[in-house]
């Protein structure tokens, strides 16, 4: 393979219609990102301004982009498999769609945040006199982690409409479109609502830091998308995805349900109370446990541990038959994906009274935890007593008892994603060699991917420099090592490692790929699991 970089720009087909200096091509193909953008930008200002129908609703918009990005997907898996050009232009038509539904979902969320300051008291009262920047600071539609996700895929779409202007380029949708589909998935389960801001956290930096971070977290998305063509292209073999995602899929059931899938075989949902979560005395959640779904879980974990040990058998050994057993197996897990996600679906939904799922063994560490938020010491309480209060509580507010996608998003997220890995390995196991062939050269794809993690390296760096100041602003301090703080530095330290060794020892290629998909996988981890797993200063960001 030929490590030299190669001028895209010269590769392009080019056009009878185009002039010598290919100008007007070049026009053309900046409609494809334009186009999609201004159109957001006129419906968010027409909702602005009162003059658009009430129905451009963010989560209207935000439905509108999911369907789109989807059926963008079966479009270009349709396009890899059969080589229809239409069916290429019609996936990108779709995309470009979906980016104006999830753009201007963001922007009309900012004008919701604005209706919503101007209903509390403290704020709407003084709401004119606000100077622009401070309207901003109250307002601006970066607050949580749901904010933060529809405006970083929508940042990850358009960095792809750009990309896609160039014709040997125009596959990308293919990869980015369901990844984006599934983060737009991932924060429906954290739910869209609307709140204030601490006051301590209002600053113009704010718009500014997170700003950033939301672009540099969707290019880093098309880097990890086209970073990992690259290494299937790079005839690394599907079976070492498998066995990877085999591996996942294990350690996800063997965490879930607070370790009791595989132990206890049962699984249940964070309970909540009129919205808000109910846990227990010693950490962790109040479960309502789900009949049947624990075991569905430990068989699912089982399919994975069979797949795992037939392609982790190929890969040493060679065979033929543990291949194709491995595969199949992947199939079967992929199959119990679908099931166990929609057994989970369906049980939300079917009516239920909660508090009989509730394991009665709960009602002591629940009572404990009544106790301390009523200021009372449950050390100093009988366990019978404690028992009974939460036992009574439980009983007297059973009919305001829930469960649902919000209960455990980081959960219900680690399932889904398990799916879509599966799903991935599948569809390339069995239709792999039909899409790799329409992808362009490995030169190519290793050359986005640099120019890609070049963006993103000095837009982390803005976005921990910016970051820095903001803490310093709000609590007295550039730095305090907060759990999302480190996170942050670990992820840029990820793509500055891609850069030493591409630079100082010449690495590029499969080994330059591994860095940007290590570090979307870091990006992933900084955007949501630290939130729920490691809370710190950042647990304002929509984490209860």
């Amino acid at each position: 393979m030929s490590t030299n970089t190669i001028d895209l720009q010269a590769s392009l087909p080019v056009s009878g219609k185009q002039s010598s200096t290919g100008k007007p091509s070049a026009l053309r193909n900046s409609l494809i990102y334009v186009l999609p953008l201004v159109t957001a930008l006129a419906l968010i200002i027409l909702r602005a301004y009162g003059t658009a129908p009430n129905i451009l609703k963010e989560g209207n918009m935000t439905v509108l982009a999911l369907l789109s990005y989807l059926s963008a997907t079966a479009v270009f898996v349709t396009y890899f498999l059969y080589k229809e050009e239409l069916m290429l232009r019609i996936g990108l038509g779709v995309m470009a769609f979906g980016y104006v539904m999830n753009f201007g979902a963001w922007g009309i969320r900012w004008v919701e945040y604005v209706d919503y300051a101007k209903t509390q008291p403290a704020i709407g009262a003084a709401w004119a006199s606000y100077p622009l920047m401070e309207k901003i600071s109250h307002t601006y539609p970066l607050n949580n982690l749901y904010d933060i996700g529809l405006a970083f895929t929508g940042f990850a779409v358009l960095a792809t409409l750009i990309i896609s202007s160039r014709e040997n380029f125009r596959f990308l949708g293919g990869m980015v479109m369901p990844i984006a589909s599934l983060v737009l998935i991932l924060i429906f389960f954290l739910g869209n609502d609307i709140g204030t801001l601490q006051p301590i956290l209002r600053s113009y930096w704010r718009p500014i830091h997170v700003s950033i971070a939301a672009i540099s977290y969707g290019v880093c998305l098309v880097s990890f998308g086209i970073a990992l063509l690259y290494l299937l292209k790079d005839k690394v073999r599907i079976e070492s995805f498998g066995w990877w995602v085999a591996i996942f899929g294990i350690v996800t059931y063997a965490w879930l349900g607070d370790f009791k899938v595989l132990t206890a075989g049962s699984y249940g949902l964070g309970v909540r109370w009129m919205g808000s979560p109910l846990n227990l005395a010693g950490g962790g959640m109040l479960r309502a446990s789900l009949p049947g779904i624990g075991h569905l879980m430990q068989f699912g974990a089982l399919i994975y541990l069979a797949a795992a040990a037939a392609l982790g058998y190929y890969y040493f050994r060679s065979d033929e038959k543990a291949r194709m057993w491995g595969n199949r197996l992947m199939v079967a897990a992929l199959v119990s994906q679908v099931v166990i996600f929609g057994a989970l679906f369906y049980q939300m939904k079917s009516a239920m009274n909660v508090n009989e799922l509730i394991n009665p063994a709960q009602h002591q560490a629940f009572g404990a935890w009544l106790a301390k938020r009523s200021d009372m010491d449950p050390k100093t309480m009988a366990p019978q007593v404690l028992t009974q209060q939460g036992q009574q509580w439980l009983s007297q507010n059973a009919s305001k008892l829930q469960i649902s996608f919000e209960s455990n998003p980081v959960e219900f997220s680690t399932i889904l994603t398990l799916l879509a890995c599966t799903a991935f390995v599948v569809l390339f196991t069995f239709k792999g060699k039909r899409i790799l062939e329409s992808l362009p050269g490995l030169d190519a794809l290793d050359d986005m991917v640099y120019k890609t993690v070049s963006v993103v390296f000095p837009m982390l760096a803005m976005m921990l420099i910016t970051g820095g100041v903001w803490a310093n602003e709000s609590w007295g301090t550039y730095w305090s090592w907060d759990p999302k703080e480190t996170w942050a530095l670990v992820t840029w330290l990820a793509y500055a490692g891609y850069l030493h060794t591409r630079f100082v020892h010449g690495w590029k290629g499969r080994s330059s790929a591994y860095f940007a998909v290590i570090g979307f996988i870091f990006v992933i981890f900084t955007y949501i699991g630290v939130s729920f797993l490691l809370p710190g200063l950042h647990s304002y960001a929509g984490v209860e």
